[in-house]
């Protein structure tokens, strides 16, 4: 499905191109439009693959600098929260874990996207890594509106989005993906709702010993 999908991006950004200057900004406003739509297909293709390979039998187990790949992600959201007035804060320790290649770095990235969309202007999403004895944790709590027990219950079902997802685009199967991942690599996601308002998400892996 990728060659087809590619195929149809390029016919349609050359047809964006060859558009005449005159040509009337409804019509390249539906071409972008189709272009848009091309684009999220591609994005639900590449997590239902992701799904399907985290499914299958488990990957070796490699080490994983949690700390490091925490940073990383952070660096690479932190402009999508400057510009919703979102600060987005990065504290604790140095920790190693093990994990499915990209297990961790997906996770935070599904994390991060749900934090960023639901969390309101002037408050703080905040990723934190810490380690407990025999697993590593790596939490981001958000100050929107959470999930209810029930929501949580159902979290992990392929495409089943919560009330608070209504009006933002997905799929439904980003926290699918992450709890399959981390499942893979002998960990698993944990949801839990802050006393205080929000959602702590966090990836929990065992610790390289």
């Amino acid at each position: 499905m990728r060659a087809p999908l590619s195929s149809l991006r390029l016919r349609l950004e050359t047809l964006q191109d060859r558009l005449p200057a005159y040509t009337n900004a409804h019509a390249r406003r539906e071409v972008g439009a189709i272009l848009h739509e091309v684009d999220r297909l591609s994005r639900i293709l590449e997590q239902v693959l992701s799904w399907g390979s985290a499914a299958e039998a488990p990957a070796p187990a490699e080490p994983v600098d949690a700390l490091g790949i925490a940073a990383a992600r952070v660096d690479a959201w932190a402009p999508l929260a400057r510009s919703r007035g979102i600060r987005l804060e990065l504290d604790g320790i140095a920790v190693t874990g093990l994990e499915a290649r990209g297990a961790l770095e997906q996770s935070l990235d599904v994390f991060l996207d749900n934090a960023l969309h639901h969390s309101p202007g002037g408050s703080e999403v905040r990723v934190v890594v810490d380690g407990r004895g025999p697993e590593i944790e790596v939490r981001v709590r958000d100050r929107g509106p959470g999930m209810t027990d029930e929501e949580i219950a159902r979290a992990g079902t392929p495409f089943w989005r919560g009330s608070s997802a209504r009006d933002h685009a997905g799929t439904g199967l980003g926290l699918t993906i992450a709890a399959a991942l981390l499942t893979a690599s002998g960990g698993r996601l944990e949801l839990s709702r802050a006393e205080d308002g929000g959602l702590h998400a966090a990836a929990v892996l065992p610790a390289a010993l």
